[in-house]
């Protein structure tokens, strides 16, 4: 789920979550955009008769769009967020909701750190993660991603979606005004805090090639100190961050790096199977 997404309720799901920002971790998404993301993306593949893992994928809202040509009891979803597995059971009984107990200050704030993805018994055909990195640190973005990339099939493909603090966001969606992510999550932070100034910090973001946001902190290639599985933060607090192109290409280079497809503004890095497991091609 992605910080846009944090004012988006799902009707009728108020019981499930305490009112106020302060617990802004248990809100669901109401994107719907994920399947024709992917679809597109990865060139229109046939997806019926595989086993998609969503990572992150909230209530399961990629099904929403992908009506038949996915078949439910072949969707997993892993989220970290419990109340958004519980009402994911509730609308696809069909389909395996997992809650994942990995801490995170944003999701999960009593979850355990360093937890492994949780082992499903099976191999996925696909597995994609929609702006769930956009909310790690870079060391554990990279251990999530050798983590997935073992549960694909030999010819499976793992695909997930990262924001550039260059991209303009109105050259995938002209209905938005110009500007990149980290504007938008800034403007968002400075609707709270007016005094914030923002300018200084979009232009650092633009300059570097990575970095996190914490509430209304920058900071720019930060150390293993600031990873989420390191330390502590507060309940709610914000944790956004952002990759450029080149670093994702240096990060994975065996990965293909494509650009957004309109509506969405994300990135996104797709990859194989390791070579170095059984049965990569």
């Amino acid at each position: 789920m992605s910080l846009a997404d944090d004012a988006l309720l799902v009707a009728g799901a108020g019981s499930l979550f305490a009112a106020g920002r302060s617990f802004a971790w248990n809100l669901i998404s109401t994107r719907q955009t994920q399947f024709s993301y992917f679809d597109q993306l990865l060139g229109y593949p046939v997806w019926k008769g595989c086993k998609v893992l969503d990572f992150g994928g909230n209530i399961g809202t990629f099904l929403v769009r992908a009506g038949p040509n996915v078949d439910y009891d072949d969707y997993w979803c892993i989220d970290l967020n419990p109340a958004v597995v519980v009402q994911g059971r509730r609308n696809f009984p069909q389909a395996h909701f997992v809650h994942y107990n990995r801490y995170s200050s944003y999701f999960n704030p009593n979850g355990v750190r360093h937890l492994p993805v949780p082992d499903l018994g099976l191999k996925f055909d696909f597995i994609l993660a929609f702006s769930v990195f956009t909310h790690t640190h870079r060391n554990e973005m990279v251990d999530l991603v050798e983590q997935l990339r073992s549960m694909l099939v030999p010819q499976g493909v793992f695909a997930f979606t990262f924001c550039d603090p260059r991209y303009d966001r109105s050259l995938s969606d002209p209905g938005l005004p110009s500007g990149t992510d980290v504007r938008k999550m800034l403007e968002w932070q400075q609707a709270e805090n007016p005094s914030l100034e923002i300018e200084g910090m979009v232009e650092t973001a633009r300059h570097s090639n990575w970095g996190v946001f914490v509430d209304d902190e920058l900071y720019v290639e930060p150390g293993n100190e600031l990873c989420q599985q390191e330390r502590r933060g507060k309940p709610g607090e914000y944790y956004f961050s952002y990759f450029t192109v080149d670093l994702m290409a240096s990060l994975f280079p065996d990965a293909t790096v494509l650009p957004p497809v309109s509506p969405e503004w994300q990135h996104c890095c797709v990859l194989k199977r390791p070579s170095s497991l059984p049965g990569a091609t």
